[in-house]
């Protein structure tokens, strides 16, 4: 007798998406979701039992004999348990399915990399643990026992968590005391956890309308709830007592944060409420530390996860919420393979599971928005600040206006410089936003002219003064400035244009010598625990100003800052895509509700267009208006919500052959969907994305609109066998992608 296994490889590519017959004679039972060591293509590889193992009777020679197939056996089992329960199981082949991507990848993003169907895995840590002596008798004669041994009792006394070997410097007396039977030499598991800095909160009663949010959330009987509320009015507050209440139940729950940058902060107000009950999940974790989070949670220790995206795959036992804050912040979609949007997984898993899902925004996405509207999800606001704190006054500068301007600065403006210096004479503190790091984004020859681009990406190179070097923020290509000559003329002497926050910081310090300030960026945060510092410092006074990217207007809390800065709204308006209204009113209004969360701040807003609606909606802080107004632009042009989008990228080193490919690509669409069928979707392109090409690789896109699913689903799929022509052509389909190019 063996067992017939059904195994997924770790390869994630479509061809192999489907499983492959593995047979295991071995003692003990296989299990669905069990990973096993296989021999593939003359290669050992990782594998994932994938369905219930078929127990087939007589041996596997008279199987294959019989069966005409030649069935190998598997070289080991590699857990004894498995690795997903039955629900994420489901889930797994569910969100593979939706997002048509290869099944074994979403595995692959559920899992810690400890714990992931594929060979690396095999090298990564594993459970740690830790040999301490710990005092297992209490009963003895201290007349047997001579000076140093009792010293040594005494020790182990008063260290109740036991003590190593290499604390204990009598190795003679130890060794006495263990054969009498006073101490014993005992393995424990040791838990690298993520260390969380002790923070004193301010814990507070609900208001009335908070509490009025609260009991309609944890009352009514709806699956997806929208708390809608302004920006400083108390949503985690309404967040933690709803946690309270779950804890209560005996279930579970997850709260995501859109920024790495976020969790510190939240796991340490949660840490302080819940102690150890709350687990913390995200990718700036070791790959120890997120093993033994993970196993803390499936094993019902933590009931409680903070986390960034990745965190909505928790195995969190019982679970019974589901809390999103900024759910309108579009890191909730991850960008490479499998795609898989948080928000979506949040909507399968509370799915006919008597679990609650709570969407939090002050700018909720029109997606989410509109679904509220129609009463798909119920509608709970929260209209004013806490403790009624007016909303910051929020004033333009019109950087067109050249008496604003002058030859010191053409990004400080003047009456920005009186503001922050106003500020700083308050003793209060400043943010100012520039979506774009690194000194100047345009390096460029001083004698000819020439742009010095990526050799990969064909990009302006950004240059870092800090670090002499100049980058491509696509691919991370990376030249010292000392070593630079012009591909065009040989020249060697360089200079640039444009601002980044390095450039800003410089300026800051110039026009105000006396301040603190501090860079907040990817470049600035990119050492292990650095955005905890930065972000921790400057909460509490340590900085009084901070400038940085689309990071510092995300969800934090800083009580002394009471004046919020845009330098340069128009930013993120000539980026070209269809949500380039919502993500600028998205980023200016939650920047300026950065600004007094103690008492009412201000906000100041510079632009080039102080007439665009956006800019001046977003002065207003307006989102009714807003939202009506985009929607009718969203109506006119059939986006979402009037539609859902599937982008299809087609890749080749090969510029001609890639779009040879693409036109391929479009042909079968029309064929599937058009010309068979009648029409299902709308089909653009193939065209040039945004960025054309990147990493040595020429890229086309080509979108569909359409709005059944199931009516394009069989097309789609045969999207992903679809012959390309070449080996290194690639095929990517986006479902639901966070932009249009």
């Amino acid at each position: 007798m063996f067992y017939l296994l059904a195994v997924m490889i770790e390869h994630g590519v479509m061809n192999l998406n489907h499983p492959f017959s593995y047979a295991y004679s071995g003692v003990g039972k296989p299990l669905e979701g069990l990973r096993v060591r296989v021999e593939f293509g003359h290669k050992d590889l990782i594998g994932f039992i994938v369905e219930k193992p078929k127990e087939i009777q007589g041996n596997l020679e008279e199987y294959n004999s019989a069966s005409q197939l030649k069935v190998k056996e598997i070289k080991e089992l590699l857990d004894t348990e498995p690795i997903l329960n039955e629900e994420l199981l489901s889930l797994a082949k569910t969100a593979a399915a939706y997002y048509l991507c290869p099944f074994i990848e979403v595995l692959k993003a559920m899992l810690p990399p400890s714990l992931r169907p594929d060979t690396i895995s095999l090298t990564k840590p594993k459970k740690a643990y830790e040999e301490k002596y710990y005092l297992t008798g209490s009963s003895y004669d201290s007349k047997d026992l001579d000076r140093n041994e009792l010293k040594l009792l005494e020790r182990f006394k008063a260290e109740k968590d036991g003590l190593s070997r290499s604390q204990i410097s009598s190795k003679i007396s130890l060794i006495k005391l263990e054969k009498k039977g006073l101490v014993s030499l005992i393995k424990k598991e040791k838990l690298r956890l993520a260390k969380i800095e002790d923070e004193d909160f301010e814990e507070h009663e609900l208001s009335q309308e908070q509490e009025k949010a609260y009991q309609a959330i944890a009352e009514g009987t709806n699956e997806v709830y929208l708390l809608e509320g302004v920006t400083g009015s108390g949503k985690t507050e309404v967040y933690i007592k709803l946690i309270e209440k779950t804890i209560k139940e005996g279930k579970g729950a997850i709260i995501l944060v859109p920024e790495i940058s976020l969790t510190d902060r939240m796991i340490a107000r949660f840490r302080s409420l819940f102690g150890d009950k709350a687990a913390l999940i995200h990718s700036g974790l070791t790959d120890a530390q997120k093993y033994d989070e993970y196993l803390s949670i499936a094993r019902g220790d933590a009931p409680i996860v903070v986390g960034a995206r990745s965190a909505i795959f928790a195995p969190v036992k019982n679970l019974g919420l589901i809390i999103l804050d900024e759910e309108h912040v579009e890191s909730y979609k991850q960008d490479t393979m499998p795609f898989y949007d948080a928000r979506k997984i949040a909507l399968l898993r509370v799915a006919n599971q008597g679990r609650k899902l709570v969407f939090g925004s002050a700018t909720p996405s029109l997606e989410c928005k509109a679904r509220a509207e129609k009463g798909i999800y119920q509608l709970v606001k929260l209209e004013s600040r806490f403790n009624d704190v007016k909303l910051p006054q929020v004033d333009l500068i019109d950087l067109s206006d050249y008496s604003n301007i002058d030859y010191d600065s053409v990004i400080i403006s003047l009456p920005l410089r009186k503001r922050i210096q106003e500020t700083l004479e308050r003793k209060e503190q400043v943010i100012l936003l520039l979506n774009r790091r690194g000194y100047a984004p345009i390096y460029y020859c001083r004698h000819c002219q020439k742009i010095l681009k990526c050799p990969s990406c064909d990009r302006p190179l950004t240059y870092h003064k800090e670090d002499k070097a100049v980058t491509c923020h696509h691919c991370s290509y990376v030249l010292k400035a000392e070593d630079l000559v012009c591909p065009k003329c040989g020249g060697k002497v360089f200079t640039y244009s444009g601002f980044g926050t390095e450039r800003v910081e410089e300026e800051l310090e110039r026009f105000f010598p006396q301040a603190r300030i501090v860079r907040f960026d990817a470049d600035t945060a990119r050492k292990k625990g650095k955005y905890h510092q930065i972000i921790t410092e400057f909460a509490a006074g340590a900085y009084d100003i901070m400038i940085g990217t689309q990071m510092v207007a995300k969800g934090h809390d800083f009580p002394s800052v009471s004046l919020a800065v845009a330098l340069l709204a128009d930013q993120s308006l000539e980026f070209p895509s269809y949500k380039a209204n919502e993500d600028t009113f998205d980023l200016l209004t939650q920047l300026a509700g950065r600004a007094g969360r103690k008492e009412q701040g201000y906000a100041l807003i510079q632009t080039y267009s102080p007439s665009n609606p956006v800019i001046k909606l977003a002065c207003q802080q307006d989102y009714e208006a807003f939202y009506k107004y985009e929607m009718e632009n969203r109506k006119q042009r059939v986006y979402p919500p009037y539609c859902f989008l599937i982008n299809i990228t087609i890749s080749g080193k090969d510029l001609s052959k890639t779009e040879e490919a693409s036109y391929r690509v479009k042909d079968y669409l029309i064929s599937k969907l058009i010309r068979e069928k009648g029409k299902r979707t709308d089909i653009f392109g193939p065209a040039k994305p945004f960025i054309e090409k990147r990493a040595d690789r020429y890229y086309r896109v080509i979108m569909l609109k359409y709005k059944n699913r199931d009516l394009i689903q069989d097309a789609l799929v045969g999207l992903n066998v679809l012959p390309l022509g070449e080996s290194d052509l690639k095929l990517v389909i986006d479902v639901d992608p966070s932009s249009d190019i």
